[in-house]
């Protein structure tokens, strides 16, 4: 069964290929070919995107002279991208949502997607689902929001089993019970890893997203339009507990979100944190042996009847360069290659091989069935339903004193005990605070722009 979905999912991407292929060889380039550069870090498509990218040159930029050279990063995807926007060496496309990207945007170093010849279609049709401060800047497309990101709980299913368990974790107190079991199975077996290295976005994936539906707000309220990191106190001394029995893959101050999804492969740890991205790397990139002996579910909660729905994280797909428009050629064919990556057929397909979630309704109905069982059950990973998260202000702040970031990575390693968190977590919310007041005095930021009472109203909705 599992080798008849895999070819089902081959043949579809082939087909799409072949398509693509009898529709562009009508014709050859005969002038110069124009290389257009893209970058992204998204290691759980780039085995359809290579094959889409090789169709592409082979085909339509065969006849238009455009080439695409399609980069992926890794660990390292932050400090390439900033350091190619800081030094004026930025790929023409780049995925957008990186560390410090607003700051670019307001430097100028994005293209208004209005300047981009023949994507009219793809922005009217993507128009309903703007984000304001992410795919729009001041009313103006410079992107369009495709997919979305679903936080989700993995587990092994066999180390559960061989602790003694039947299902996942319903509530809190369940995952520090069945972590510290799995802990004790093997001397090399853990219940749980945080990669620490995968910074800032483990404040995110690991911690926030995975408790707001117990919160009812992420660490940024956007009601009240002020942080409250203090009132995830529990969840973190939850966590800190489970450290303290030894129940975490050691080193997570050097561990990579890659390295950890590899042990986690590897039938190392129980239980790690992550989005719907991971089906792909978990075949793909880190296949899971058996691939059906790992799966989705919803995140614990502390309470099960009082919880809320899960955060859905969706944004900007790409950015362009502003510098693109001084190049002509570029600029004429930039277009293509945003359809090549965005465009409704590769939009099917990614939800088909079960790689990505297309924010459209319409995508996923005339979408072919996606391939992958956990595909299904992130679909369900939430009880209550997701809400899509509107823009936060963190990266623009300047804050005194260890960020976000380095706060809770004290925390997690025990440098901050168990009973200092709340103390540490209060303090971290007045110097946020303070940070976002003197940034909003100064003119730096609109406080407008961040606040959202939707959301909350969202998370709460039943």
């Amino acid at each position: 069964m599992k080798t008849k979905v895999f070819l089902i999912g081959l043949a579809l991407l082939l087909a799409f290929s072949m398509t693509a292929m009898a529709s562009g060889a009508t014709q050859q380039h005969s002038g110069p070919v124009t290389t257009i550069t893209v970058w992204s870090n998204d290691a759980h498509d780039k085995s359809e995107m290579d094959l889409l990218v090789a169709q592409f040159n082979a085909t339509t930029g065969a006849q238009k002279g455009i080439r695409v050279e399609y980069s992926v990063y890794g660990a390292d995807w932050n400090t390439a991208i900033n350091m190619a926007m800081e030094t004026d060496r930025a790929p023409d496309m780049f995925k957008a949502g990186f560390a410090n990207y607003e700051n670019f945007q307001a430097m100028g170093r994005f293209l208004p997607w209005t300047e981009i010849p023949g994507i009219q279609d793809i922005l009217d049709k993507q128009a309903p689902y703007h984000r304001n401060l992410s795919s729009t800047y001041g009313g103006v497309p410079y992107g369009v929001v495709v997919y979305g990101n679903i936080p989700g709980f993995h587990y092994n299913k066999a180390l559960l089993r061989q602790a003694g368990f039947s299902a996942p974790p319903k509530t809190w107190a369940e995952l520090e019970q069945m972590a510290i079991a799995i802990s004790r199975l093997a001397p090399d077996v853990y219940g749980i890893g945080i990669p620490l290295l995968w910074a800032p976005d483990f404040c995110h994936w690991v911690t926030e997203y995975a408790a707001t539906n117990s919160i009812g707000h992420m660490y940024y309220n956007f009601t009240t339009g002020t942080y409250n990191f203090a009132a995830f106190t529990e969840y973190f001394e939850m966590l800190s507990r489970i450290r303290e029995a030894g129940a975490v893959f050691p080193g997570m101050e050097s561990l990579t979100d890659d390295q950890l999804r590899a042990q986690f492969a590897a039938g190392k740890v129980g239980f790690i944190w992550g989005a719907s991205w991971n089906v792909g790397v978990l075949y793909d990139q880190f296949p899971f042996q058996p691939s059906d002996g790992w799966d989705f579910a919803p995140f614990p909660v502390r309470d099960v009847n009082n919880q809320f729905r899960v955060p859905f994280s969706a944004g900007a797909a790409f950015h362009v360069s502003s510098q693109v428009r001084n190049n002509p050629a570029k600029l004429a064919g930039i277009g293509d290659v945003i359809r090549l990556f965005i465009g409704d057929d590769t939009q099917r397909l990614m939800f088909t091989t079960g790689k990505r979630f297309p924010i459209r309704t319409d995508i996923t109905a005339s979408a072919a069935p996606a391939a992958r069982p956990q595909w299904t059950s992130i679909g369900n990973s939430s009880p209550l339903g997701f809400a899509t998260m509107p823009s936060a202000p963190h990266n623009l702040l300047a804050v005194e004193g260890p960020d976000r970031a380095a706060v809770i990575g004290q925390i997690l390693t025990g440098q901050i005990p168990t009973s200092g968190i709340r103390a540490a977590l209060t303090d971290l919310d007045t110097r946020m605070n303070a940070a976002f007041n003197q940034a909003v005095q100064r003119g730096q930021i609109n406080r407008a722009n961040y606040i959202s009472p939707n959301f909350e109203t969202q998370l709460r909705a039943r």
